[in-house]
């Protein structure tokens, strides 16, 4: 598997990267209300056209993927049943080899992905409570 640049975005990659975006918010904060990311999905529907999309896909489908804003990491998604095969690692190389430094924000309740930046040696370099969410985020940092 190879990780891609979604040069243009079609209305299918559109529908399959808000698919696996709901899909994996709804699964990874169980400690924020279900009606939060879905209110959320048009504003991230818009925020995709103006970033750059990585992808990784499997017989055409995507199966995950990394959105960036200049040096922020917005999002990094894998599609249910693909998680925890290297998906995000492949992903996250990739942007690695783009970008000098990258930042993002992570919330603390969410372990697996706070564990899963540690081990691509992001460090903690803020705490913050989300004002939209009440729970604490996790600003993180990585750089060459």
């Amino acid at each position: 598997m190879k990780v891609e640049k979604l040069e243009n975005l079609t209305a299918a990659d559109q529908k399959a990267l808000m698919s696996i975006w709901l899909a994996g918010n709804l699964d990874a904060h169980p400690f924020i209300a279900a009606k939060y990311w879905q209110n959320q999905a048009k504003e991230v529907a818009q925020q995709l056209s103006q970033a750059t999309i990585y992808v990784v896909q499997q017989e055409g489908q995507i199966i995950g993927f990394a959105g960036m804003q200049m040096h922020y990491l917005a999002g990094l998604f894998v599609k249910p049943g693909y998680r925890n095969t290297g998906i995000g690692s492949l992903l996250l190389f990739a942007l690695k080899s783009d970008y000098q430094q990258i930042s993002l924000a992570v919330y603390e309740k969410n372990e697996k992905a706070v564990r899963f930046y540690r081990k691509h040696d992001f460090a903690e370099s803020d705490r913050v409570v989300d004002p939209d969410t009440n729970a604490v985020e996790l600003k993180m940092k990585w750089r060459v």
